[in-house]
């Protein structure tokens, strides 16, 4: 049986649509309350990732899809989006909609990154991400024991969030070792570790805007001075006070960079 990605519907669909792609291991039910905010002005589809979800029928189930590779994953989330929609990814999902965006432009109306990187760990001229030792330290974690490596993963991210504790509480119960088949983690980490879209940027053909927390301690921010797209130069928006999450730290003040952005083009 084909593996179908789930998905809600949020808004009236004869409006301007927007695509929202969650992060590694993260429950579209996290980015819900910014779905429903901007659906009050759009048309909004939520989906989540292989294997993530809050539907234990679901994980329990080995059938999650073209198991993270990129180019399988990207005609997956091509046939759940609407037609002509701004993309929206957070983390790994901005890192996902900048390959789709800038190899099926036609099929991508803009970009909005949150929270996300052109590659996530350090390579050959590429500092600004996290050292390899960390991340395979931490890969291997959430292969031995994820419950250690999701709780440990919620920590990271919220870290430097003015109201971290109680984002880690709501987080934990989204994010925890029943909402994420097995495959799907490792699946997701393998191409977190390998994913490199900075050619992607670089060549992208629709406007962008990459929005950041000014506290996020797993993605720098200045890496968008080391990227340079001639056609379409790179939008940002950096927001202080605010880390990994901002829809969620500050939905209020995140807004309003969204919708100037999509009613701008």
């Amino acid at each position: 049986m084909r593996y179908t990605l789930e998905k809600e519907c949020f808004g009236d669909a004869k409006k301007q649509a927007i695509f929202l792609v969650p992060g590694w291991a993260m429950p579209k039910e996290c980015l819900r309350p910014m779905a429903q905010k901007l659906s009050e002005n759009y048309y909004v589809v939520l989906i989540n990732l292989p294997g993530v979800s809050l539907s234990s029928e679901l994980i329990d189930s080995k059938l999650i899809g073209p198991n993270y590779d990129i180019d399988a994953l990207s005609e997956q989330l091509i046939t759940a989006a609407p037609e002509e929609a701004f993309w929206v990814g957070w983390s790994l999902g901005g890192m996902i909609a900048t390959y789709v965006a800038a190899r099926r432009s036609s099929k991508v109306k803009g970009l909005i990154t949150i929270a996300s990187t052109p590659a996530f760990v350090q390579k050959d001229g590429w500092d600004v991400a996290m050292p390899n030792s960390v991340y395979d330290e931490f890969s291997k974690l959430v292969a031995t024991d994820p419950k250690a490596g999701l709780k440990r993963f919620v920590a990271l991210q919220t870290a430097g969030a003015e109201n971290a504790s109680e984002l880690r509480q709501q987080l934990s119960n989204w994010v925890n070792e029943k909402t994420s088949n097995p495959i799907a983690l490792s699946g997701g980490l393998r191409l977190l570790k390998s994913l490199d879209v900075r050619r992607e940027l670089e060549i992208l053909d629709v406007p962008s805007l990459h929005v950041f927390g000014a506290n996020d301690e797993l993605v720098d921010s200045t890496w968008l001075k080391y990227i340079n797209n001639e056609l379409y130069p790179l939008n940002s928006v950096v927001l202080d006070g605010m880390s990994h999450q901002p829809f969620m730290e500050n939905l209020t003040d995140f807004i309003p960079h969204i919708t100037q952005f999509i009613n701008g083009h």
